[in-house]
């Protein structure tokens, strides 16, 4: 077992180390294009985020209250007053706690559901738009919880539950349906409704713990499972109020079956179909995405053989008929052993591999034909990534270092990306292109399909104008500016004095070099940049000095000073205050 382990290793590391990729971000941005949203109270829980009004407006279920957002013009998240005790005055007196959060049907802007943990009870309530409760219903013996995902549609209500798995609620008709129990450990990560040809059925993508024959070892599963949206369970005898149309699959990600716990599940509507991104994490901690698409898994449960020798033969299990509590004690007996296709579902290609990134979220964004990952990380901060060619744009200091994202939350339509902890949230502005300078070359580079060099600037609405940064020497890519507007400052520094010059290192993937003559010396690498040391200023060192990059071939001069030696001693107490204050700056920051 251990030397399949490492052979599966080696031929993973092989993979990856054949392919010249690289794996970190080409900047790093620290607050450009990000707003910050904190409570101002104590509290924590923040786990769920929904938008409705077009992205205009933000919820956030935190522990037993809800609060609304609207980022154009809240400085902070308000409070909203929905109380599902009506009866209690004291809010603190409240037994329920906020457990199902998700946008309204039907006008209403939200669907919200309660809690008590001690009784089991559950209340749930429209909010319409004057933020009153309406349609409340009560459930006994049934607690969602906040963190497991749920769907609405029409008067149906999907949610999920570890071991129990997927529970649907009607509160008018009263057919409510669950799963079979299960002594696995399961953790859900997506719902989806199916649209087209899948129309009228679920999908629920879902990973479980299952220990292996000999009983030692641990593997998780990753499976996506469909069932009938019009299923009325079984009758008496056999299910009743459970799934008769529910099977199962198991998806394939990475070969060797390296990647098998699934962390998250995002969509992407593209074409006439629905695409998967799965966010995967393997044995020895390595991140993963495999793509998937909603035809190739409506066809695999629709077409595969099942992974058994007793499958009825005057029904298809798995397929929606009008009244299901009229099928065959056969296909019940059958339904009720959890059966599984024959066939995985495999992804359209091979995976995005991620090295020494640990990811835990994952949102899809599609501009100017390219699809962009939004990927957060364990360390409390995001990655932008895009997808073909694959390409680490940009890293997001969110949050400091070692915070917790509790949710992600993509607004599409006006390309932000929210992220929260458990007491702020972060608006990122995926167009905020002026984080890679005024430069048309860093402009190109950066490679980000959301902006492009417009003749001016980095800009969004430049579209990715220009694609090549060769282009850019072309009369329309003009003006581009430096930070140091084409004058070289001159810098008197006193005899046998220390000094350094400073260069900002924008970009993580490009090499730079101090030029002073004809030597080229490699930078001094520090958190502020690139840094040339004169330990004993003489005549050697006088003269010009260029700070140079080198990316994908292009190189290009991001500084120049010129020293000079001071012969006086108002230039050595100027060169010394000026040494004095870049010192200070470089502590300081």
């Amino acid at each position: 077992m251990g030397s399949m382990c490492v052979c599966v290793l080696l031929i993973w590391i092989s993979c990856v180390c054949s392919t010249n990729v690289r794996y970190d971000p080409r900047v790093t941005v620290k607050n450009e294009g990000m707003s910050r949203f904190s409570f101002g109270s104590a509290g924590s829980g923040l786990v769920k985020m929904v938008s409705t009004s077009g992205g205009q407006i933000i919820w956030l279920g935190r522990n037993k209250a809800l609060y609304s957002l609207r980022p154009a013009h809240d400085a902070k998240p308000k409070l909203v007053n929905v109380n599902l005790c009506e009866e209690k005055l004291d809010d603190s007196e409240c037994v329920y706690r906020l457990s199902l959060l998700s946008r309204g049907t039907d006008g209403d802007l939200l669907f919200y559901c309660g809690s008590d943990i001690v009784s089991e009870t559950t209340k749930c309530c429209s909010v319409d738009s004057s933020y009153s409760l309406k349609d409340c219903f009560k459930l006994n013996n049934y607690v969602p919880n906040l963190n497991d995902p749920s769907l609405l549609t029409d008067d149906m209500l999907y949610f999920t539950k570890p071991k129990m798995g997927l529970y649907r609620i009607n509160k008018e008709k009263n057919n409510n349906l669950w799963s079979q129990a299960t002594e696995m450990e399961q953790k859900y990560l997506k719902l989806i409704a199916g649209k087209g040809l899948q129309k009228g059925k679920v999908y629920s993508f879902f990973t479980e713990k299952d220990r292996s024959k000999d009983g030692d070892s641990e593997q998780w599963i990753p499976r996506v499972s469909q069932c009938c949206m019009n299923d009325r369970g079984g009758p008496k005898a056999h299910l009743q109020s459970s799934w008769t149309s529910m099977i199962y699959a198991r998806l394939f990600c990475g070969r060797g079956y390296a990647f098998s716990q699934l962390i998250d599940v995002a969509t992407l509507e593209a074409d006439d179909d629905i695409k998967v991104y799965a966010l995967f994490r393997n044995f020895w901690n390595m991140s993963a995405v495999c793509v998937y698409n909603m035809t190739a898994i409506s066809n695999i449960f629709k077409y595969s053989k099942f992974n058994s020798t007793t499958v009825p033969l005057n029904h298809r299990p798995g397929e929606c008929v009008p009244d299901s509590t009229r099928l065959s004690t056969e296909v019940l007996m059958f339904m009720k052993e959890r059966p599984e296709m024959k066939d995985w579902v495999m992804p359209e290609n091979g995976p995005l591999l991620f090295r020494h990134h640990h990811y835990t979220h994952i949102q899809v964004d599609r501009e100017q034909h390219n699809t962009v990952l939004l990927l957060s990380l364990e360390s409390g901060r995001v990655h932008k990534v895009q997808e073909k060619p694959f390409f680490v744009i940009a890293e997001y200091l969110t949050f400091p270092r070692g915070t917790h994202i509790t949710h992600t939350l993509l607004d599409a339509s006006e390309k932000r990306l929210f992220v929260s902890s458990s007491n702020e949230v972060v608006q990122i502005d995926l167009r905020a292109c002026r984080v890679y300078g005024d430069e048309c070359s860093e402009c190109v580079l950066s490679r980000d399909p959301y902006c492009g060099w417009d003749g001016l600037r980095c800009s969004f609405t430049a579209k990715g104008r220009f694609q090549d940064p060769r282009h850019c020497r072309a009369p329309l890519a003009e003006p581009s500016r430096t930070e140091f507007g084409g004058k070289t400052p001159v810098v008197h520094i006193p005899p046998s004095s220390s000094h350094f010059l400073l260069c900002p290192m924008t970009s993580h993937h490009a090499s730079y070099q101090w030029q002073h003559g004809g030597t080229h010396d490699e930078c001094v690498r520090s958190d502020q940049g690139c840094l040339y040391l004169i330990e004993s200023m003489n005549e050697t060192f006088e003269g010009s000095y260029q700070c140079v990059s080198t990316e994908d071939g292009l190189q290009r001069t991001v500084r120049q000073y010129t020293l000079r030696m001071s012969r006086s001693n108002t230039h050595r107490l100027a060169s010394g205050a000026l040494l004095l204050l870049t010192a200070a700056h470089f502590l300081l920051f």
